[in-house]
C-alpha cells in the first residue's frame, strides 16, 4: 500500500528489512499544537528516509493526528503511563516483539524503567529533555530536602554512574535545559546536544485575526492581550489577571488553554471586576487566529520554562511578547523582540503590557523583529533534519536523505 507524507506526496512503504524507529512519548495530544505537528512531520520524514516507525502515546491521538500519522505509515500505539508497573510489563512485551533499532523517548525521565527495558531489547536510546530539571513542580512551595544535600548529591552521582550509560544521546530543547541536565543528572557533554523546537512558520505568519474578533464580538478599536497556556499555578495566569486589573484601557485578555486552575482564575477575574475584560476560550486548534487577533501576547510563567513554543509561535505571527525572566524565554525575545519582566511582578507586567498597547509603532517594530528571527531560526524542516541526523548517527541503514517519491 502507498502512503503519503506531510505535503501529500505519495511514498512507498518501508521494506520489511528497514530499520525500526520507536518514539515513546508520555504525552496525551489534545490539540493541533506545535509539539504534535513536530511529531507528525518527523513521522513523514522517517517514512521518506526508509524507516518503519512506531509512535507510542499515553492517550489516543486526536482524529487529525491519527489520520496524518496513518498517512505517513506510522504505527500508533497507546501505553498508559499512569500505571507504572502495568506500563513496564506492556512495554517489555512490545520491545521483545519489535526489537527496534532505536527508541526516542519524550517526557520520560532518564532513570525510568522503560529506558532500561528498551536498552535490554538491544535498542539505541535517545532521551529528549523538554523540561528544566531540578526545579519544584509547584513554584509556590519551597522544596524540602529528604536527606542532607551532600548525601543527595552523592546518591545522584552514583545513580548517574550506574544508569547514564543506558542512554546513547540526549537532546535538550534549549541551552537552559542542557545546563540543567548536566548539573542535575551529570550527563556527559559529548552525549548532549541542543535542538530547539520548530514550528510551521507559514501557519502563524499567514493567519488572519478578524474572524476571531468577530466571533468574540470585539471591535477593531479594542485592544486585545492574548495568553496561550496551560492554566495551572506555575504558569502565572492569576498574576496576569491581576496585572490586567492594573492595565485598564478597556483591554480584553483572552486565555486559551485548560488546566486545574481555570475555575480559580475565573473567580479571581470576577472578584476584580474583570468579568467583561477576561475570556477563557479553552483548548483550540486555531491558536494562530488568536495570535493574529491579539495586539500583545504574554507568557507570565512563574517557573523556569524549558523553551517557550508559544513565544516562538507569537513571534512568527509578528506579535510582541511580554515574558517573565523564566528559563529559556528571555533569550528568545532578546534584541528588541519582546519585553522581559521579573517573575511574580504584576506591577512590572502591567507596565510592560500598557506601554505596548499605547505605542502602535513600538508594537510594529518589535513584531517585525520577532517575525524575522522566527523565520530565520525556528522552521520545522530544520528541526526535522536535525533529529534525523541524530538517528542516522546511531542507526546503520537509515537513509540520511529521503527516498524518492513513488
Amino acid at each position: 500500500m502507498l502512503t503519503a507524507d506531510a505535503q501529500g506526496k505519495t511514498i512507498s512503504p518501508a521494506p520489511e528489512n528497514s530499520p525500526t524507529i520507536w518514539l515513546v512519548c508520555d504525552l496525551a495530544p489534545k490539540k493541533r499544537g506545535s509539539m504534535e505537528t513536530e511529531l507528525v512531520s518527523l513521522g513523514a520524514r522517517l517514512s521518506l528516509a526508509g524507516a518503519r516507525a512506531t509512535f507510542v502515546f499515553s492517550r489516543a491521538t486526536p482524529a487529525w493526528m491519527s489520520s496524518a500519522l496513518d498517512g505517513c505509515g506510522v504505527d500508533v500505539r497507546v501505553l498508559d503511563f499512569r500505571r507504572p508497573a502495568a506500563a513496564a510489563l506492556a512495554f517489555t512485551r512490545m520491545m521483545e516483539a519489535a526489537r527496534p533499532a532505536l527508541v526516542h523517548f519524550h517526557f520520560v525521565r532518564a532513570y525510568s524503567p522503560l529506558v532500561a527495558i528498551a536498552k535490554a531489547a538491544g535498542a539505541r536510546i535517545i532521551l529528549h529533555d523538554h523540561i528544566t530539571l531540578g526545579q519544584p513542580t509547584n513554584p509556590g512551595h519551597r522544596r524540602r530536602a529528604a536527606i542532607p544535600s551532600l548525601l543527595a548529591r552523592g546518591y545522584k552521582r552514583a545513580r548517574a554512574a550506574a544508569l547514564n550509560g543506558f542512554v546513547d544521546r540526549r537532546i535538550a530543547v534549549s541551552r537552559f535545559v542542557a545546563k540543567s541536565v548536566r548539573d542535575v543528572e551529570f550527563c556527559d557533554q559529548e552525549k548532549l546536544t541542543v535542538i530547539e523546537n520548530g514550528i510551521e512558520l507559514q501557519r502563524f505568519a499567514a493567519a488572519e485575526g478578524e474572524s476571531l474578533r468577530a466571533e468574540l464580538r470585539v471591535g477593531a478599536g479594542r485592544k486585545m492581550v492574548g495568553c496561550v497556556s496551560r492554566v495551572a499555578p506555575e504558569k502565572g495566569i492569576e498574576l496576569l489577571i491581576r496585572a490586567m486589573a492594573r492595565v485598564g484601557r478597556d483591554a480584553l485578555l483572552v486565555v486559551v488553554g485548560d488546566g486545574p486552575g481555570v475555575d480559580d482564575c475565573r473567580a479571581l477575574a470576577a472578584s476584580l471586576g474583570l468579568g467583561d475584560h477576561v475570556r477563557f476560550l479553552g483548548l483550540r486548534d486555531d491558536v494562530e487566529r488568536v495570535y493574529a487577533a491579539a495586539d500583545v501576547m504574554v507568557m507570565p510563567s512563574l517557573w523556569d520554562e524549558a523553551f517557550g513554543l508559544v513565544v516562538v509561535e507569537a513571534m512568527a505571527a509578528a506579535r510582541p511578547v511580554v515574558v517573565t525572566r523564566s528559563g529559556a524565554m528571555p533569550e528568545l525575545v532578546a534584541g528588541g523582540r519582546g519585553v522581559v519582566v521579573p517573575k511574580g511582578d504584576e506591577v512590572a507586567m502591567a507596565g510592560a503590557i500598557g506601554r505596548l498597547l499605547d505605542d502602535d509603532a513600538l508594537r510594529a517594530r518589535m513584531g517585525q523583529a520577532a517575525r524575522a528571527h522566527a523565520l530565520e531560526r525556528f522552521g520545522m524542516p530544520v528541526w526535522v533534519e536535525r533529529i534525523l541526523a541524530e538517528y542516522a548517527a546511531l542507526v546503520p541503514g537509515l537513509a540520511p536523505t529521503a527516498r524518492r517519491a513513488a
